[in-house]
């Protein structure tokens, strides 16, 4: 039998060494090119997840987000026991005192990382974890930071379906991943923040109308190209100039601050509030037909009615907030969004002129234009 000399040996290491690196580098490529194809953080999470499977070569994925402001480390992606995906899971305090928990522990810097080739033994025994991840095969755990010193999560991993056995080789590995998994998320955040800046109004932190004028008309498209329904409800404050001059602009900007949360409360998640500039709003109700957008009205400007005012000097005088609103619905004779606003800004008219507080009345403007051609005619 020929023998492998030593300098096979180092040769056949090297080449291996090299197409793992290959690999690490095609794997970080395509961490970069899911950030720049604008996907969602659910999508980011996902590509980090197969990346550390597929790419490391383990079997299982978690990544566990610290968020500072509660202090709780959560679960945000996992793979259970079937391989299938699991998204947001349990809570973990994460208290300065060492020992809490191990997700603590990792997130505070007391560890560095982890790992383990023994079925039996238990990350971390203490009255944090609950019983989870204590018997645990082929185990690694590394933390997630960025620049070295800020810590935004975990990434734990297993081989629980190969038993593949692990070395410190594989711990720096996946710990030079959790640092550029720290830099996917963190760039990710970054740009959702600055995206916010141009679309989200600045004090109620709803919608802005850059925003609006650019979803609307690609909203009425999509509506008509399939047949589904849309409602518009514009909103105005009443008496809004009086707040501002009897107790301040900074009562009033507290009053639209508290009408905007409370529409936002009213809503569905995929309902749209805008603030179109100064004291107006406008609220997107997709999948909504003309009775649905009077009800959703209706509630909104009761909810407005009875939460009392931010402003103690309102309350203190029993003065009321209100809104005046208009009501108006997609109908088959629109054939552009701007009957939409149209009609939807000649039923708060009709509010306002009616003594506020309430709801106006609308037609649809193509309706109305045919009954006026109608009695031109006759």
């Amino acid at each position: 039998m020929k023998s492998i000399s030593t300098h096979e040996i180092r040769y056949q290491k090297m080449l291996k060494e090299r197409k793992y690196l290959r690999k690490e580098v095609r794997m970080y490529e395509q961490l970069m090119v899911s950030i720049r194809a604008e996907n969602s953080f659910e999508e980011i999470l996902q590509h980090l997840v197969k990346a550390v499977t597929k790419g490391l070569g383990y079997d299982r994925a978690g990544i566990f987000l610290a968020d500072w402001d509660r202090n709780i480390g959560q679960r945000a992606i996992g793979i259970d026991r079937n391989g299938n995906l699991e998204w947001t899971g349990k809570e973990y305090p994460l208290s300065p005192v060492r020992g809490t928990n191990w997700v603590s522990d990792l997130a505070h810097g007391y560890n560095k990382g982890y790992y383990t080739n023994n079925r039996l033994k238990k990350i971390k025994n203490s009255p944090g974890d609950d019983g989870d991840m204590v018997h645990v095969f082929c185990n690694a755990l590394a933390p997630i930071t960025v620049s070295g010193e800020k810590n935004i999560g975990i990434i734990a991993v297993d081989n629980f379906f190969t038993s593949r056995r692990l070395k410190k080789s594989d711990l720096i590995s996946l710990s030079n991943f959790a640092t550029q998994a720290g830099l996917v998320i963190e760039s990710f955040r970054q740009h959702e923040k600055i995206k916010n800046m141009t679309i989200k109004d600045w004090l109620t932190g709803v919608y802005n109308r850059r925003y609006f004028d650019n979803y609307l008309p690609k909203e009425v498209i999509r509506c008509r190209r399939y047949k589904r329904m849309l409602g518009l409800l514009y909103v105005d404050l009443d008496r809004f100039k009086y707040i501002n001059d009897t107790y301040g602009h900074p009562a009033g900007d507290q009053v639209l601050k508290q009408v905007a949360r409370t529409m936002v409360e009213q809503l569905r998640d995929v309902d749209v509030v805008v603030r179109l500039g100064g004291d107006e709003f406008a609220l997107l109700l997709p999948e909504v037909g003309q009775i649905g957008t009077r009800i959703v009205g209706e509630r909104v400007l009761r909810a407005i009615r009875e939460t009392p005012s931010p402003v103690e000097g309102m309350r203190m005088k029993d003065e009321k907030i209100s809104v005046s609103m208009g009501a108006a619905y997609l109908s088959e004779e629109m054939e552009s969004w701007h009957e939409l606003v149209k009609a939807a800004d000649k039923s708060l008219y009709q509010a306002k002129t009616a003594g506020r507080n309430r709801m106006g009345d609308s037609l649809p403007i193509a309706k109305e234009a045919e009954s006026q051609k109608g009695n031109a005619l006759s």
